[in-house]
């Protein structure tokens, strides 16, 4: 056989394995991905809860609270005082972690004030926010703990939206914050939850707060 054409049938026989090679490889590796699955969405646009139990504190208890209202034109869940929201996710299939993203609106007349969120009961942020200039907020930090406070509106994504209600009439007495949170879970149930309670009852034009954009994704790796 000649030597051009035996050369030939190793370097086809090497391209053949080389392609083998990458093959394999690539196949280990999609079976590695981590896939993301969202398992529950709202935008409220449709001025649906879709699940979200709402609750407003009052003096003999709590009371469902069903809202979304127009906040800049545009739905929001809100706005609360002294309330909470709920929505409770059964029947999960196999995963290793949980992400939750939402936008955060501050409404009027904030001076450091409690809010917080917390995945199945716990708490994972409980924090302080202000938009008042004259008084620093715990956010991003813990309300609480030692930590150092940090000026007004510090990590809003947007200062410069107009108030709900006290404040309507300023170009800055709204702050939003862009809030995500991913951590292990492994659970067959999920509950996310999140509240001003217990933190200055009836004051439903001075200080309220809504959400917007909320998404719940499964990982799994």
């Amino acid at each position: 056989m000649p030597v051009f054409s035996k050369i030939k049938r190793i370097n086809l026989l090497r391209g053949s394995l080389l392609a083998l090679l990458v093959l394999l490889c690539c196949t280990s590796c999609f079976k590695n991905l981590t896939q993301l699955t969202v398992i529950y969405e709202n935008n409220f646009d449709d001025y649906d809860q879709k699940g979200i139990k709402t609750y407003s504190y009052v003096a003999n208890g709590q009371v469902n609270d069903i809202k979304i209202v127009k906040f800049n034109d545009n739905p929001v869940l809100g706005t609360f005082n002294n309330a909470s929201i709920e929505i409770s996710l059964p029947g999960l299939p196999v995963h290793s972690a949980i992400s939750v993203s939402f936008e955060l609106y501050i409404h009027d007349m904030w001076r450091n004030d409690l809010w917080k969120y917390t995945f199945d009961g716990n708490d994972y942020k409980l924090t302080g926010f202000s938009n008042d200039p004259t008084v620093q907020q715990a956010y991003p930090n813990n309300l609480g703990n030692g930590s150092a406070l940090s000026p007004a509106m510090t990590g809003a994504a947007d200062k410069n939206l107009p108030g709900a209600c006290a404040w309507s009439t300023s170009a800055h007495g709204t702050s939003m914050y862009k809030i995500e949170q991913t951590i292990l879970h492994s659970g067959s149930s999920f509950v996310f939850s999140c509240s001003d309670a217990g933190s200055y009852a009836y004051q439903t034009c001075n200080r309220t707060w809504s959400i917007d954009n909320l998404k719940i994704t499964m990982i799994k790796n």
